[in-house]
């Protein structure tokens, strides 16, 4: 499938129009000046949808959990039926009061998550409580929380559950200090959690709902001809393959769609600049993401990995995804490059787990400065949390083609972030690090080649970059977040390993 790349005197004058098509070093108020001076442009918009974002437009994309159907966790707590107890938590843990204020929390983010806790209230005094509580609950499970509030007997009770319990059920067990839940030997499928912060309880069961959205998560990939669907086990997230016809067919039909206008003129007047696309390519990128958005509404899928390069071959330039991707990222599902499977599930779990998009990128080294270097094209804005402020953005090509349309931002320097790849269906690969600075080409003869977004990172462990492992598009998130995905992969039944350092 072609489209014809639409050049004029709309954006920068008849003249360069039809020398590049293009818009060199074109500010945004300039850009919208033109458009407006056009009369009639395609980006002409009712008032007030100019602030309007994709997710305004469109309505948020659904991910597993926002329909009718909610993860369900059943939550006990493993104490002596009394008020005090001399021994270890000691006489100053009130066991009551600590109850009622473990279940608030719980109450409070499961309704913050959108989780059904299933609360067992009576103290869980032993193995027969426990044997009573699993026979009642554990069925209609998708996870489950114990608070240890006692020493020995109580402990021993916990290490019964989780030996009792379905092997499916991933578990976590809460240990406030003074307990010595520690000392409950590891179990598969589970996470013994012993911390000072009785506020963790919500990460607990943000972490269990990850698993649960994992496991419940369709990620379309768009390649070849065929159709089937195959299931990731111990993930157990489905693979819908589907012939990349689909998507032509949902980007012929997204043409001149009024939704796309009005992503096309957010992303101009929310832009810092835009440097070389036309108004034209802006508005077929932005047609290009309504069309992922169609398809994976008419299939139920979550995300996305398509044969991109494959339509960039096939046709002029007009099929580049970066835009569409870019956008998908930033609200919380996924648009991933070049139909690779394993990046496209560690985005999906950055947002699911650590509740922010990563940046799925290239790795390459620098042996004259030894630095461990990530590029790519597509990349979010909203690196700091879907909740939070974006970055600044500027409007350029696809880097290697000089076609269609990408976003391109400045990454914070002496930023924490972590890398993160499934290499396997059954092992994450996981480093951390600190962002040096951010590598971007500024002009097509700087000198710089590759893509248009990119950072070194000091990779912790990594002393000499000429010695890192080459696993392909890794995920760089903002944050430390090694403990939260540790865990995360303990009740996941994961394995965990590093990713560059090996």
């Amino acid at each position: 499938m072609t489209h014809a790349r639409q050049t004029g005197p709309d954006c920068c004058g008849a003249e360069a129009a039809e020398s590049s098509g293009r818009c060199p070093l074109l500010g945004r108020r300039q850009f919208l000046a033109r458009v407006g001076a056009a009369g009639g442009a395609i980006l002409a918009l009712r008032s007030g949808l100019l602030q309007a974002s994709a997710r305004r437009v469109l309505g948020a994309p659904m991910v597993p959990g926002d329909g009718e159907q909610k993860p369900r966790i059943m939550v006990g707590f493993a104490r002596p039926d009394i008020e005090r107890y001399l021994l270890s938590p000691g006489a100053g843990f009130p066991l009551d009061e600590n109850q009622q204020l473990f279940t608030r929390i719980l109450t409070k983010a499961a309704e913050d998550l959108g989780v059904t806790l299933d609360i067992e209230p009576k103290p869980l005094v032993d193995n027969d409580a426990m044997d009573a509580f699993l026979e009642e609950r554990a069925a209609n499970a998708d996870g489950a929380i114990l608070t240890q509030m006692g020493r020995s007997r109580r402990r021993a009770a916990v290490a019964h559950f989780l030996r009792a319990r379905p092997d499916e059920l991933p578990t976590i067990v809460y240990g406030p200090q003074g307990t010595r839940t520690w000392l409950v030997d590891r179990a598969p499928r589970s996470f013994i959690g012993t911390t000072d912060d009785a506020d963790w309880l919500a990460t607990a069961l943000r972490t269990l709902k990850a698993r649960w959205q994992m496991a419940n998560t369709r990620l379309a990939v768009i390649a070849g001809d065929d159709e089937r669907e195959e299931v990731l086990e111990p993930l157990g997230t489905v693979i819908h393959r589907m012939p990349l016809e689909w998507l032509e067919q949902a980007m012929r039909d997204a043409e001149g769609s009024e939704e796309a206008r009005e992503i096309a003129a957010r992303c101009i007047e929310n832009a810092e600049e835009i440097v070389e696309p036309s108004e034209a390519e802006i508005l077929k990128a932005a047609e290009n993401y309504v069309a992922n958005r169609r398809l994976m509404e008419k299939t139920g899928a979550h995300a996305v990995t398509t044969d991109c390069l494959g339509l960039v071959r096939r046709g002029d330039g007009s099929d580049v995804q970066c835009l569409a991707y870019c956008l998908l990222l930033d609200e919380g599902t996924c648009g991933a490059c070049e139909m690779d499977i394993y990046p496209a599930m560690a985005l999906m779990l950055s947002s699911y787990l650590l509740g922010r998009p990563g940046f799925m990128s290239n790795p390459a080294i620098h042996t004259v400065t030894n630095e461990y270097v990530q590029s790519h094209c597509q990349v979010p804005t909203r690196m700091d949390g879907f909740d939070e402020p974006p970055h600044p953005y500027r409007i350029r090509p696809h880097h290697e083609t000089q076609q269609g349309v990408t976003l391109q931002i400045d990454f914070r320097e002496n930023q924490p972030a972590t890398l993160l790849r499934f290499l396997s269906p059954g092992a994450l690969g996981l480093d951390t690090g600190v962002i040096r600075r951010s590598m971007r080409p500024e002009h097509h003869e700087d000198g710089i080649g590759g893509c248009q977004n990119g950072f070194s990172l000091a990779v912790d462990g990594l002393d000499d970059v000429r010695n890192f492992s080459r696993h392909s598009h890794p995920v760089m998130v903002y944050g430390a977040h090694r403990e939260a995905l540790q865990a995360w992969c303990e009740v996941a039944g994961i394995d965990v390993r590093g990713i560059v350092v090996t």
